[in-house]
């Protein structure tokens, strides 16, 4: 596969019409309120309807906001647009805030945090990988992603094997630096995935290595590059909630499953070009 690129408390509250529910940013520890849809032309599934609950669904009912943990620096996935977050992480986590009938608040948090310890103050992280790094209880899994090579258009590199002695960017402790180091490639890390994907495009290095999703998105906006995806095995994306939150567990992951089952996960994949 290859593609080509020329808080404070928050009140009780009643249930919100769906229209107007809105999305809330949490930057530096403020609200700010996301307005405006997504550049993606697909529109939004319908929110699905898990019959699943618990005391810390009720509890996130009586408070009337889902606030979850998502790393904004991971085009298409998750990431900001005009000051408000965008992506099929943030469409997904709006969704299931729509089926618990509350507002949505994103908490920008890298995943490098997220790996050290389950970030605090939050209901739930999406994005997370199935790899058991993030502490918690994982969701059934809502997107499979391999790794991606980035290089020039002109003499792209076709496979892993193909990186031996390049110079190759990738991000510090990332699946793409495990592959360019296995296949003999010289790695230059950096600390997040655009950078790495950034070198390449200021010729600093002969290919970059990431999640498939961010290679893509940014070889579509920069002419002269090349992905080539299907690298390495798929791993799969969970949502993931604190340990002491099974019934919370229970309910995404029912919901994540009526996504799968009607086409809505389909549909998100569209909407992003994944």
């Amino acid at each position: 596969m290859s593609v080509t690129g020329d808080r404070p408390g928050v009140r009780s509250r009643p249930r919100l019409p769906r229209r107007g529910r809105a999305v809330l940013v949490v930057l530096a520890a403020l609200a700010v309120a996301a307005c405006g849809g997504p550049a993606a032309q697909v529109a939004l599934p319908p929110a699905p309807h898990p019959a699943a609950g618990g005391p810390t669904v009720t509890r996130i009912q009586h408070a009337g906001t889902l606030t979850v943990a998502e790393d904004l620096s991971y085009p298409p996935m998750a990431f900001r647009q005009g000051g408000a977050p965008e992506g099929f992480d943030v469409d997904l986590g709006t969704l299931i805030a729509d089926a618990l009938g509350v507002r949505l608040a994103v908490v920008d948090t890298p995943l490098a945090s997220m790996r050290e310890a389950f970030p605090p103050g939050v209901d739930a992280a999406i994005g997370a990988l199935a790899d058991g790094v993030v502490p918690g209880r994982a969701s059934d899994p809502y997107y499979l992603s391999q790794q991606a090579i980035l290089s020039p258009a002109r003499g792209s590199v076709a496979s892993a094997e193909a990186l031996r002695g390049l110079r190759v960017a990738a991000a510090a402790g990332s699946r793409g630096a495990a592959i360019a180091a296995a296949a003999g490639a010289v790695v230059e890390t950096t600390y997040l995935p655009e950078q790495a994907l950034a070198a390449l495009a200021l010729g600093r290095v002969q290919a970059a290595v990431a999640d498939q999703p961010v290679v893509f998105a940014y070889a579509t906006d920069h002419r002269g590059l090349r992905a080539v995806g299907g690298v390495g095995p798929a791993v799969p994306f969970v949502v993931v909630v604190p340990e002491g939150a099974p019934d919370l567990a229970t309910f995404v992951s029912a919901a994540i499953r009526e996504l799968g089952r009607d086409g809505g996960l389909t549909r998100l994949r569209d909407r992003w070009h994944l």
